[in-house]
């Protein structure tokens, strides 16, 4: 719209987005999905059943991690992720998050958490080369 002077606003210049926003929110997922997982461990098996706190965090981070698998501009950070660990990961994500309409074998599920888990996020990690003093990812556009 336009008043007697001209228009009422001027629209901001479009550009792309920051880059550097994108490696900034991968790296803080990244560790606060593995603080989660240390959280779960530190724990104990004994604790981890369904309805457990452990158990509700343990499911947090298969959620996380299943959104940062539907993020296009993080496709080339998770190639790393064989086309298993992502079936993997979008079927257990799906268990717990649809009312449980599969049983989950509470063995697996402590062991995925534990163990597989933390092993994705490493290659993840390794693939988009952070920087270990500010977190920036130079190879955020095509990771290994």
């Amino acid at each position: 719209m336009s008043g007697p002077g001209g228009p009422r606003f001027t629209p901001r210049a479009r550009r792309e987005a920051a880059r550097s926003y994108d490696r900034e929110n991968l790296h803080r997922e990244l560790t606060l999905l593995q603080a989660r997982i240390e959280a779960v461990t530190a724990q104990g098996r004994q604790g981890f059943h369904d309805g457990g706190q452990t158990y509700d965090m343990a499911c947090m981070v298969v959620i996380r991690l299943a959104a940062l698998m539907e993020r296009a501009e993080l496709e080339p950070c998770l190639a790393v992720l064989t086309r298993e660990e992502r079936l993997a990961i979008r079927t257990t994500r799906n268990i717990v998050a649809h009312a449980r309409y599969r049983s989950m074998n509470d063995d697996v599920f402590w062991l995925a958490t534990t163990t597989r888990i933390p092993e994705m996020l490493a290659r993840i990690r390794a693939g988009a080369e952070f920087d270990s003093t500010d977190g920036e990812a130079p190879g955020l556009d095509g990771c290994r």
